[in-house]
C-alpha cells in the first residue's frame, strides 16, 4: 500500500485489506530450483526443508511454483469435499487416451467408480487367485540359481505387470517392460511433472502408444463380447455401472483408461515397494531370518500357499521398508478455493503437494526414525503408527489397488 493510499485511508476511515501471509519461499538455485533433488529420492530433501521452514512452504522449479503441506491436517485435505482437486491435471490423460474417464476422478461419479474398484481389487481377489499368482511368479524365478546376479527392480516390475495383467485383464501383457516404462513415465511426466507436452510427440513413444492403444481396444472388445470374462475382469466391472455423464453408453475408447490407469498406478509403486522390502531384509539378516521362520511355521500349518495376510512379521517389515523408502512421497492437487493452512494463505489455483510421507522420518512420531525396526509395528501403540505410513496415498483418492498392491509386493 502506497503512502498516499495509507493517508487517504486514514482520512476516510476506510480499511484497506491486509494481504495474508503466504508460505515462505525456499531459497534455491535460479530457474531450475531443487530440480536435482526431485529427480532422485526427494523424501530426505522435503523432510529437511520442513525442519527449517515448517509445515507449509513454497518451491519454485522451472518457473512453476508449488506449495508443500505436511502433517495430519494436510492429510485430512485429501478427503472428499476438501478444497483440493485432482482433475485440473487430468486434461493431458483425457486427450492422450481419448477417454473421458480420467476427468471423472473428481466428478459426481467418482465415488461410484471408486467403489467398483474397491469391490474388485481387494484381498478376496488375491485369495481366489493365490495359486495362479504364485505359480506365475514361480515361472519367473524358476531359472534362478544361488550366486546369480538379479536386477531386482527390473524383475519386480516384470512380475508386477504380469500379475496385474492376469488378475485385472484375464490375459498376459504382450508388451515388454521397456515399452511399458516408456508409456508410463512419459504420461506421468506430461500429466504431473510439468514436462513440455512435446515429449508426447516423440516418434518412439507415439509408435508404442499406437500399438498399446490398439491392444487395449481389442481387450475391451473381447471382454465386452464374453460374459464370462466380463464377470472376472475390472473392465467388465465397469460395464455394470452407469456410463460417464454425457455418454449414453460405455464407449470402448473410454474403457481403455481402466487398464491404462492400473499400469500407471502400479508399475513403479508396487515394484519399488517390493524392491525396497527385499533390500532392507537382505541388509538386516536378523529380520530376514524372522520372516523365514514365520513363513516356515505357517507353511507347516497350511495345506496350500500361505496367505500373505497371515505373515505378520513380513507385513511389519513391509511397512517399515516403505516408511524409510516410500514409493510415493507426495501427491499433487490444486486448490479450488482460498483457504488457510498453518497460519498461511493458500490461494485458489495454487499447485499443492501434500507430502503423505511427511511424518515417516519425524522423530516426534517414530523413535529412531532412520533405523529399520519392524517390531515398532507390534504392540498396543502400533495402530497409530501404522496409520502414519501411507505408501499408496490417503483419503478419497487413495490408490484403489492398495490392498492388492501390498499383497503382491
Amino acid at each position: 500500500m502506497t503512502a498516499t493510499t495509507a493517508n487517504e485511508s486514514a482520512l476516510t476511515g476506510t480499511r484497506q485489506p491486509i494481504e495474508k501471509r503466504r508460505p515462505p519461499l525456499v531459497r534455491s538455485l535460479p530457474l531450475i530450483g531443487p530440480l536435482r533433488q526431485f529427480l532422485g529420492d526427494v523424501h530426505p530433501f522435503l523432510s529437511e526443508t520442513r525442519a527449517t521452514y515448517g509445515d507449509a512452504f513454497r518451491l519454485r522449479m522451472l518457473n512453476v511454483e508449488m506449495t508443500c503441506l505436511f502433517g495430519e491436517e494436510a492429510i485430512d485435505l485429501l478427503e472428499a469435499g476438501s478444497c483440493l482437486r485432482t482433475s485440473k491435471s487430468m486434461h493431458v490423460l483425457d486427450g492422450e487416451l481419448d477417454s473421458c474417464l480420467p476427468s471423472t476422478f473428481d466428478g459426481p461419479q467418482h465415488q461410484m467408480f471408486r467403489k467398483a474398484h474397491l469391490q474388485f481389487m481387494n484381498a478376496n481377489l488375491e485369495s481366489k487367485r493365490r495359486v495362479d499368482i504364485q505359480s506365475r511368479l514361480a515361472e519367473h524365478t524358476a531359472g534362478w540359481r544361488a550366486g546369480d546376479q538379479v536386477d531386482v527392480l527390473h524383475e519386480a516390475q516384470v512380475q508386477t505387470v504380469d500379475v496385474l495383467s492376469v488378475l485385472l485383464n484375464g490375459e498376459p501383457f504382450p508388451f515388454s517392460k521397456k515399452e511399458l516404462a516408456l508409456i508410463v513415465h512419459t504420461l506421468i511426466w506430461a500429466t504431473f511433472g510439468h514436462a513440455p507436452e512435446w515429449i508426447l510427440r516423440n516418434p518412439v513413444y507415439r509408435s508404442v502408444q499406437k500399438r498399446m492403444r490398439s491392444h487395449f481396444l481389442g481387450l475391451v472388445a473381447r471382454i465386452r463380447s464374453s460374459p464370462e470374462r466380463a464377470a472376472t475382469t475390472l473392465v467388465g466391472r465397469y460395464l455394470d455401472l452407469e456410463p460417464p455423464i454425457g455418454r449414453e453408453r460405455w464407449e470402448d475408447r473410454d474403457l481403455i483408461a481402466v487398464p491404462y490407469s492400473a499400469y500407471l498406478a502400479g508399475f513403479d509403486t508396487v515394484a519399488s515397494a517390493a524392491s525396497f522390502l527385499l533390500y532392507q531384509l537382505l541388509t538386516h539378516p536378523r529380520d530376514l531370518a524372522q520372516v523365514r521362520q514365520e513363513f516356515e511355521e505357517l507353511s507347516r500349518e497350511s495345506s496350500g500357499p500361505v496367505a500373505p495376510v497371515k505373515q505378520k512379521y513380513l507385513r511389519a517389515a513391509f511397512l517399515e521398508a516403505v516408511r524409510l523408502n516410500p514409493p510415493g512421497t507426495a501427491v499433487l492437487r490444486f486448490a479450488d478455493r482460498d483457504f488457510e493452512f498453518a497460519g498461511y494463505s493458500i490461494r485458489k489455483g495454487d499447485e499443492v503437494l501434500v507430502v503423505i510421507a511427511g511424518d515417516h522420518l519425524n522423530e516426534a512420531v517414530f523413535s529412531r526414525p532412520n533405523e529399520f525396526d519392524p517390531t515398532r509395528f507390534f504392540g498396543p501403540q502400533s495402530t497409530p503408527l501404522k496409520r502414519r505410513v501411507l505408501p499408496f496415498g490417503s483419503g478419497s483418492h487413495r490408490c484403489t489397488g492398495a490392498v492388492l498392491g501390498e499383497l503382491v509386493a
